[in-house]
């Protein structure tokens, strides 16, 4: 598998370096908001959804890149703000380092075609 660059959205500073240092021994390169500020695109965005503004960098980030994968992390299920985002999976929090390396694997294949969806069991 190639180096992926991975930004992550995340509001709390203890999951932030958790998904980093996962995103690291996958051999990614993990990136913050304040790391990318509107630079190249990245391979995938790992995304808590209860922060309205990383939900709103999210919804910034998929108009410029629409098909771009995302990947949500979160404590609470899906909601209409992380649905409208069109995820390609959502990761309930607190997860197994295996689930979530599964759900990492499946959003870095590249889709077959536009509308492919890549889930995880």
């Amino acid at each position: 598998m190639r180096v992926a660059t991975i930004l992550i959205v995340d509001p709390d500073p203890a999951t932030r370096s958790l998904l980093e240092l996962l995103c690291l021994r996958l051999g990614h390169d993990p990136i913050g908001p304040r790391e990318w500020v509107d630079g190249e695109e990245p391979d995938l965005v790992l995304l808590e959804p209860a922060s309205r503004p990383g939900v709103r960098l999210a919804r910034g980030v998929r108009r410029r890149f629409p098909q771009l994968p995302i990947l949500c992390v979160s404590i609470d299920g899906p909601s209409p703000d992380s649905r409208e985002l069109a995820p390609v999976d959502h990761v309930m929090k607190p997860f197994r380092r295996s689930r979530l390396e599964r759900a990492l694997e499946q959003a870095l294949i590249p889709a077959t075609d536009g509308a492919a969806v890549r889930r995880t069991a």
